[in-house]
């Protein structure tokens, strides 16, 4: 099996956690679904492509921050008594701001792997990695590109013994098997199409465990890449 694997760099970065408001926090680590919308974003695919991916990576803290946030309401009608009334693309939106605070992990080193059930879709991902503008997280998280770890590489089974080098998601049997402890997660892989906003988001997950650096593989047969990096893969 061929995948991509893509090295980036966010100084400051939150991953949100689903039904965190006024305080936001943030997974350790991207989600599944957060690397497959960046994938197909990139690709400016219009539906879902099967694909897996590997999540991994190290930072250096973690701290909160203070926003000021302003909240735009989809139709006027919703709060006819809102005194803050604004113009956006010549229509009338209501808004309500407030403070919130938010959670943000400093200097995240991550190493993706992806791979495409569609060999073809592998090698674009990697040439638009190369030429456009990675987000990952929230809007304004815009990711460095390590070009020269960038690349397509050969995924090979792996059974000697080995010491994880980064955090990352790691598959409960694995973790099972190696008496392994750590932050049992159902991760968002993705969701059924929607229509419109008032449409509820169907989420398909994923079993993980979130495992620290440090720890040691010992007797389960994992993959690896070209370089030696462990590629746990999560599909659906």
């Amino acid at each position: 099996m061929r995948a991509v694997r893509i090295k980036l760099y966010q100084n400051m970065v939150n991953y949100r956690r689903e039904l965190s408001y006024g305080y936001v926090q943030t997974y350790p680590l991207p989600t599944p679904s957060m690397v497959k919308g960046m994938a197909h974003g990139l690709l400016n695919l219009d539906k879902y492509h099967n694909l897996k991916i590997s999540i991994q990576g190290n930072y250096e803290s973690v701290v909160t921050n203070m926003q000021k946030v302003y909240k735009f309401d989809r139709d006027r009608a919703s709060r006819p008594n809102n005194p803050y009334d604004v113009v956006v693309n010549n229509s009338n939106k209501t808004v309500t701001h407030g403070v919130m605070f938010v959670d943000e992990i400093v200097d995240m080193e991550l190493i993706l792997h992806i791979s495409f059930d569609e060999e073809k879709l592998n090698e674009q991902l990697l040439e638009a990695v190369r030429h456009r503008t990675i987000i990952l997280g929230r809007n304004e998280d815009i990711a460095r590109v390590d070009f020269k770890d960038t690349c397509l590489v050969n995924i090979l089974s792996f059974g000697e013994e080995y010491r994880l080098p980064y955090n990352i998601y790691l598959d409960p049997e694995i973790c099972k098997n190696e008496q392994l402890e750590g932050t049992y997660c159902r991760l968002p892989f993705y969701y059924e199409p929607v229509s419109s906003f008032k449409d509820k988001r169907i989420f398909k997950y994923v079993d993980a465990v979130y495992i620290t650096k440090g720890n040691k593989i010992q007797y389960s047969d994992i993959n690896v890449d070209n370089d030696g990096n462990l590629a746990s893969f999560f599909s659906v």
